[in-house]
């Protein structure tokens, strides 16, 4: 019986671990990179945007200072609630990206509200004309991606 017992309590204790680690929400860093390796994923295998067939592009690479000036404009849109390329003060996309360190040829930004997991920001992307051919767009090669309370942000550059 005790024996019973003990197999029971480690069954039930596994089974509460396990569902408390499903719904532990994944850290934002690793959600910011799970979005680029989706963006990835399509680029892998090409996509219609909209009525243009965009072909297979190489992979973006992952740039710190793109990852930054995408984390920190996710993070200004949250804290101080609004929703748009341009900063209340006028900042552009590329002067984020400048103030971060950028020194690549900036592309674009696409910006997600309202979305909880990566997937959805992507098939909403995917469904604009614009944001997917940004996504798809093969001079960009290389993005940082940051997510704030259902804010997201990717921007693209090409190294000089």
């Amino acid at each position: 019986m005790k024996k019973y017992l003990t197999v029971s309590a480690a069954m039930l204790l596994f089974i509460l671990v396990q569902c408390k680690k499903d719904e532990m929400a994944l850290p934002e860093r690793d959600v910011d990179l799970m979005v680029i390796a989706k963006i990835n994923e399509l680029r892998q295998s090409g996509c219609n945007c909209g009525t243009s067939y965009m072909p297979p592009v190489p992979n973006l690479s992952i740039n710190k200072q793109l990852q930054d000036a995408a984390r920190a404009h996710a993070k200004d849109m949250a804290e101080r609630n609004y929703f748009d390329h341009l900063s209340p003060e006028g900042g552009t996309p590329e002067e984020r990206a400048l103030n971060a360190g950028y020194t690549g040829d900036f592309k674009a930004e696409n910006l997600g509200k309202g979305y909880s997991q990566a997937d959805q920001v992507i098939a909403a992307w995917k469904s604009s004309v614009s944001h997917c051919k940004a996504m798809m767009d093969a001079k960009s090669k290389e993005a940082g991606a940051g997510t704030t309370h259902n804010y997201w942000v990717v921007a693209f550059g090409s190294s000089l």
